[in-house]
């Protein structure tokens, strides 16, 4: 008689965080700014490279901040996770990912890849991000100081003049 292996509680969970993690990076391409700020608890906690440096405030707020992004870069996005690590203890998790975002218009493509950290929390059922943090990969263009790899980051975020 064959049996079926069974998997882990966490292993689903594992699972269930990395599809939420692709489905993010979906959202993302096809400019989902409610399905986006629907991912995070009413009072998290996110950081990231682009101003502003500070917490959201309110669902409200965070809905118009990522509809204001989108709007910097009128060409189609291309946001990619290109490698995740997904670590679930109960209902926690912590991802840390290497993404590239591609924008542009075709003739002048722009690449740039960023290391995303995502705690999130189960409520009820639903996993939500609790904190995040977006920021330079370590290894982004052979920069070995925090504020170098933040100048660099800028640079190759922003939109030709």
């Amino acid at each position: 008689m064959r049996t079926t292996p069974q998997l882990t509680e966490s292993a689903v969970d594992s699972a269930e965080v990395a599809w939420l993690v692709s489905k993010r990076a979906a959202a993302i391409r096809s400019r989902d700014a409610e399905y986006l700020a629907s991912r995070y608890a009413p009072d998290a906690v996110t950081f990231g490279v682009a101003p502003p440096l500070s917490p959201f405030a309110g669902e409200a707020r965070r809905v118009a901040w990522i509809r204001a992004w989108f709007r910097r870069f009128p060409d189609p996005i291309d946001h990619r996770v290109l490698d995740l690590t997904v670590s679930v203890a109960g209902d926690f998790a912590f991802c840390r990912s290497l993404d590239a975002l591609v924008v542009g218009p075709p003739s002048r493509r722009r690449a740039v890849r960023f290391e995303t950290v995502v705690g999130l929390r189960r409520v009820d059922g639903v996993w939500l991000v609790e904190c995040e943090r977006v920021g330079p990969a370590t290894e982004a263009a052979g920069a070995t100081s925090a504020r170098a790899r933040r100048r660099w980051l800028w640079r190759s975020c922003r939109r030709p003049r």
